[in-house]
């Protein structure tokens, strides 16, 4: 599985908002109701910590040998 960490919580941060505006436009889910554009920042930069702390913690490429 190493390797592929990084990868897959990068793959569900970019289909996350895909999927809130899909909902939105299905007007099943309305996330500006739950996160304010200031707040939209925090978990920006809350994200961007994930990412690289994942990166320090992976030490082989994807698919690679542990």
């Amino acid at each position: 599985m190493r390797g592929f960490r990084t990868l897959i919580v990068n793959t569900l941060v970019a289909l996350l908002p895909i999927a809130a505006e899909v909902l939105r436009f299905l007007e099943v889910f309305d996330w500006h109701f739950y996160l304010e554009p200031r707040d939209a920042l925090w978990a920006m930069l809350i994200v961007g910590g994930l990412n690289i702390f994942l990166r320090r913690i992976t030490r082989t490429p994807i698919g690679g040998d542990a």
